[in-house]
Formats: structure tokens, C-alpha cells, sequence
């Protein structure tokens, strides 16, 4: 089973206490993506049984085996915006493929489940 979760929001912690550097250290952490003050919501917004994963898989580019093959190997996959352009292009058409033309910002996940 593989499991789809999206980013849905993040919360950054606005502490008042702190001195006008460290808000600075905290606002730059979190524009490069380190969880300093930061927590992120996951969504699962998908699954998909291992047959259908590996009927996208077969029908894919070497690109996107390679990408969304990894879950095998890792058990988990992150997919940023400038992945999800690529394999959009060697994709067909599925519910997989509309999950990452609305991926505009943020990430989506992968994790292989043990079902």
C-alpha cells in the first residue's frame, strides 16, 4: 500500500519574548526548511494498493521509475514542485498524475505501508 501526504499548512511559532536576532535566525530557518520554531501538517490525501502503484510504474519514464521506484527501497519518497514537473511529463493520466499538477508549493510524501 502506498500511502500520499501532502503538506497541507505550517505553523511558525511567533514568540514575542524573543530578542529581534534570534526572530531573525528563526524566520531564516524556516525559509530554508529546517523545523527551528516550525511544525509541519501532513494530510493523507491518497492511497494506492501495490498493484496500481506498479501499473504507474510500468507505464512511466526513466525518470519516474527511478523517482517513485525508490519507495521500494526507502519506504518513504519527498517529491518538491521541481520533481513533480518531471514526472508529470512522463506520466499518464491517473489519479496520481492530478495529485501533482496541484502541487504548487510545499511537498508531498510517499511511504510504503506494510498492508
Amino acid at each position: 500500500m502506498i500511502q500520499v501526504w501532502k503538506l497541507t499548512k505550517r505553523h511558525v511559532d511567533q514568540n514575542d519574548k524573543l530578542p529581534y536576532a534570534y526572530k531573525q535566525i528563526v524566520t531564516f530557518s524556516t525559509c530554508i526548511g529546517h523545523g527551528v520554531g516550525t511544525i509541519d501538517f501532513n494530510e493523507k490525501i491518497a492511497e494506492f494498493s501495490d498493484e496500481q502503484w506498479d501499473k504507474i510504474l510500468e507505464n512511466s519514464g526513466e525518470y519516474a521509475k527511478f523517482k517513485l521506484g525508490n519507495i521500494s527501497r526507502y519506504f518513504e519518497v519527498e517529491i518538491l514542485p521541481d520533481h513533480a514537473k518531471k514526472l508529470l511529463l512522463e506520466l499518464q493520466d491517473s489519479k496520481f498524475k492530478e495529485i501533482l499538477e496541484s502541487l504548487q508549493e510545499g511537498y508531498i510524501v510517499l511511504k510504503k505501508g506494510l498492508k
